[in-house]
């Protein structure tokens, strides 16, 4: 499910969530499932012991009991306040209206910090045991590849060498993506990468625009959505081309991911995104917002990072 499925629907739930992914535009693409309690366990990869599915005529087929691996799956807890004077009412002013207001704008400054954590979020980092592991931790290590010994340059310009070079770069990209097992549903790169990535696609015919059921367009290579990476709040752009690969000091990495619910790359959440009008304490009436989360991987297939990427 969609974080909006599974948020709840009153006002301030949706104001916070409204903020959130003003500027976590990661929610929109991650699907969820909700549980109660402090975590889950999960059976890795969701597969058989199938090894032939061929006979000879009357014999019976050999059942092999499968092998369980249970994942533990701890959720993180994302949480701000939002508050404003009680002195607003008594200046004939909207205090309720103010109130929405500052919950808009936490939560978007919230999501900055959340967008970075979807990828960089690392739990086992000192006075980070309470956040949860983003892509880069996820990834499996075999899964972690370089796109060439010394990275690769997606460049711009007609001419015979350059659209060479650019169809290279579109089918190194389109190797990646099929990759994951069952194709990437959707691949985050640095935003200024995308910008150059989708002018190669335009020249090259790959291109494709298509629009969600809120009507928002969404740019897609093949069948694969492509995101920007996004932004710290003072305008940094996530996923920067400071990684060394050989001997290129100037690389980005991709990732390449498969989301389903359930199965493939999903997020254990307990209602989602969750405000509650927590009241006056002092000189301050105050919302409450509060959303755990934590990704589960239960198909190593389904997550790449392709490092190397250059402009």
């Amino acid at each position: 499910m969609k974080i909006r499925e599974i948020s709840p629907s009153d006002p301030i739930s949706q104001l916070a969530l409204d903020g959130l992914i003003q500027s976590a535009k990661a929610l929109e693409d991650i699907e969820f499932y909700a549980r109660g309690g402090n975590a889950d366990s999960v059976k890795e990869a969701g597969k058989g012991n199938t090894t032939t599915i061929f006979r000879p005529i009357n014999t019976d087929n050999t059942s092999t009991p499968p092998t369980r691996k249970d994942l533990p799956v701890a959720k993180k807890i994302v949480s701000f306040d939002a508050s404003v004077d009680v002195v607003y009412e008594d200046r004939n002013m909207d205090a309720v209206a103010e109130l929405a207001q500052e919950t808009f704008n936490q939560a978007k400054t919230s999501g900055f910090i959340l967008q970075e954590k979807i990828f960089e979020g690392n739990s086992a980092l000192e006075n980070a045991e309470n956040e949860f592991d983003g892509l880069r931790k996820l990834t499996p290590a075999a899964n972690k590849i370089p796109i060439a010994e010394n990275g690769h340059i997606v460049v711009l310009g007609n001419t015979d060498a350059a659209v060479k070079s650019q169809q290279l770069s579109k089918e190194l990209l389109l190797q990646s993506l099929a990759r994951v097992r069952g194709g990437a549903t959707v691949v985050y790169m640095n935003d200024f990468l995308k910008i150059r990535f989708m002018s190669v696609a335009k020249a090259l015919g790959y291109y494709r625009l298509s629009k969600d059921e809120f009507g928002n367009e969404i740019e897609m290579i093949g069948n694969t959505i492509v995101r920007g990476a996004g932004d710290k709040e003072d305008g940094t752009k996530l996923l920067p081309f400071n990684e060394t690969v050989g001997t290129s000091a100037d690389c980005s990495s991709i990732f390449a991911v498969r989301y389903g619910t359930r199965q493939e790359l999903s997020a254990l959440t307990s209602v989602g995104v969750k405000g509650r009008f927590s009241g006056q304490k002092g000189n301050l009436i105050t919302n409450n917002i509060n959303f755990d989360m934590a990704f589960v991987l239960q198909n190593p297939a389904a997550l790449y990072q392709f490092t190397g990427w250059r402009m």
